[in-house]
């Protein structure tokens, strides 16, 4: 009979531990499992040398460790470490990196995670990033296939062809060059070159054959140097230095300033009172209310169809084809000047027409048409400071529906004008009033 009492009843007491020794240390080291009765694929402290088609879906690649080739592998989180060889292709893709260093990534996409402060990004190509804070992307190029959606305090020194399509480059960040690109918001920023689409609060110093199409350039908002370019829109803005050529066009202009004007066009808005046009040459303004031409000359090329309450200083060859001169200091010798004023409705008062500056007219008259459908009453009244009125002449009172008269001014002042009424209270109509005079 076997002596049983010499063997182990219980198998527990048969285990033991497996060692395994570091050849280059000569230390040996307890293999670990899992629950599963696996080795833990944990490697403390060591070096992975080469991956090839490999997937690293668990654990930590700590500080301590470093990856120096990896080819067709996975890498799901890395924490404060340093891949400092090899190259992360179109098929290696890296999730979340924090506190790391990336030289050189071709094809790939970083999906997820934060490149922080300490991340580096220095050659980029048909990749995306989107978030980068307070990063600085020091060499490379973002091509037309990469896109940055979020930078904050960041420096990108050249994008080509690149979309920056969400985000917002503050105060801290700076783009240098822009080619073919699209920003669509930029709060404080200086962008140097390029196009821009949206400005709030910016500076742009130099523009060459650019077009802002989009956005305003509000009082906060210098454009300093601008060529061949086009401006649609100016709220409050001053346009300070360089020159508006030919190939620009300025549509919309409200309380700014321009200081010169060389062969363009101002198509559209209003110079107000606030505006100041000091030189224009060859050019067209439209319609001019309550400004100053303080300078320049208006030559043969330039047409004002338009000026209310303003002040021309100097007339060559020009053509004023609309509006009134409300100041004439001179006018040569047997010119002409026809104004008429059409479709005037006549109430229970007398109501004067703007005065007429006759200080330097020699003989003037109003040519006045009853078109409406009741009597009218009329008279000239004239004036040597422009507020007290003197009734120098009445009309042929009551004058009858369809009839015409001729008033002619017996006395002399610097101011004259025509006064109207309805001859019968509530029984309105309307007149026709034509103002001719002659130089002396």
């Amino acid at each position: 009979m076997p002596n049983f009492s010499s063997f182990q009843a219980n198998p527990d007491n048969l285990r033991t531990l497996i060692f395994g020794r570091d050849p280059s240390t000569l230390i040996d080291s307890p293999l670990t499992t899992d629950a599963s009765g696996n080795l833990t694929p944990v490697i403390l402290g060591g070096t992975i040398t080469s991956v090839l088609g490999a997937t690293i879906t668990a654990g930590t690649l700590s500080s301590a460790g470093t990856v120096t080739n990896l080819l067709n592998g996975t890498i799901t989180s890395v924490l404060g470490a340093t891949i400092t060889a090899g190259t992360l292709s179109s098929a290696g893709t890296v999730t979340n990196i924090l506190a790391g260093t990336i030289t050189s990534v071709l094809g790939a996409t970083i999906t997820a995670g934060t490149l922080s402060s300490a991340g580096t990004v220095t050659n980029l190509l048909d990749g995306t990033i989107t978030s980068v804070l307070g990063a600085t992307i020091t060499a490379g190029t973002l091509s037309s296939a990469g896109t940055v959606t979020n930078l904050l305090n960041g420096t990108i020194t050249s994008v080509l062809g690149a979309t920056i399509t969400a985000g917002t480059l503050s105060s801290a960040g700076t783009v240098t060059n822009l080619l073919d690109g699209t920003i669509t918001s930029v709060l404080g920023a200086t962008i140097t070159a390029g196009t821009l689409t949206n400005l709030l609060d910016g500076t742009i110093t130099s523009v060459l054959g650019a077009t802002i199409t989009a956005g305003t350039l509000s009082s906060a908002g210098t454009v300093t140097n601008i060529l061949a370019g086009t401006i649609t829109s100016v709220l409050g803005a001053t346009i300070t230095a360089g020159t508006l050529s030919s190939a620009g066009t300025v549509t919309n202009l409200l309380d700014g300033t321009i200081t010169s004007v060389l062969g363009a066009t101002i198509t559209a808005g209003t110079l107000s009172s606030a505006g100041t046009v000091t030189n224009l040459l060859d050019g067209t303004i439209t319609s001019v209310l309550g400004a100053t031409i303080t300078a320049g000359t208006l030559s043969s090329a330039g047409t004002v169809t338009n000026i209310l309450a303003g002040t021309i200083t100097s007339v060559l060859g020009a053509t004023i084809t609309a509006g009134t001169l409300s100041s004439v200091t001179s006018i040569s010798q047997r010119s002409f000047i026809e104004l008429a004023t059409n479709g005037i409705a006549t109430g229970d008062t007398f109501t004067p027409l703007p005065a007429n500056t006759t200080s330097v007219l020699g003989t003037y008259s109003y040519f006045v048409v009853n078109t409406g459908a009741n009597p009218v009453n009329t008279r000239v009244e004239i004036s040597a400071d422009g507020t007290n009125y003197f009734i120098d002449t009445t009309g042929d009172n009551p004058l009858a529906a369809g009839a015409v008269d001729v008033i002619v001014p017996a006395r002399f002042l610097k101011y004259t004008r025509l006064s109207y009424q309805s001859a019968t209270p509530g029984a309105a109509s309307t007149i026709n009033v034509i103002f001719d005079a002659q130089g002396t």
